[in-house]
């Protein structure tokens, strides 16, 4: 009576199947995807540092001097509603 039971599972007293090892090519894979998500993860960030940067300077250049502190306003009010958004989403996602 080796066989498994009806869940699936060994029977009790024989130790589980040995998980197949994975080769180090696969190992190696998984390492340098990680890597380049890493890299573009980095080069993502500082694209939107820029973005930031460049939006703060069109408003300065584009609205005039009494409204650039409201135009900034309405512009950070719009980075941090988006920021929650895909933090909630990332969230919900990941549970």
């Amino acid at each position: 009576m080796t066989d498994a039971l009806p869940g699936g599972a060994p029977p009790a007293g024989l130790p589980p199947a040995p998980r197949p090892e994975r080769s180090h090519r696969e190992s190696l894979f998984e390492l340098v995807v990680t890597g380049l998500v890493g890299i573009v993860l980095i080069l993502v960030l500082f694209a939107t540092m820029q973005l930031y940067f460049a939006v703060q300077d069109g408003i300065r250049y584009w609205v005039a001097d009494s409204y650039v502190p409201l135009a900034n306003g309405a512009f950070y009010l719009l980075v941090i509603v988006g920021g929650v958004y895909l933090v909630l989403r990332l969230l919900r996602r990941g549970s």
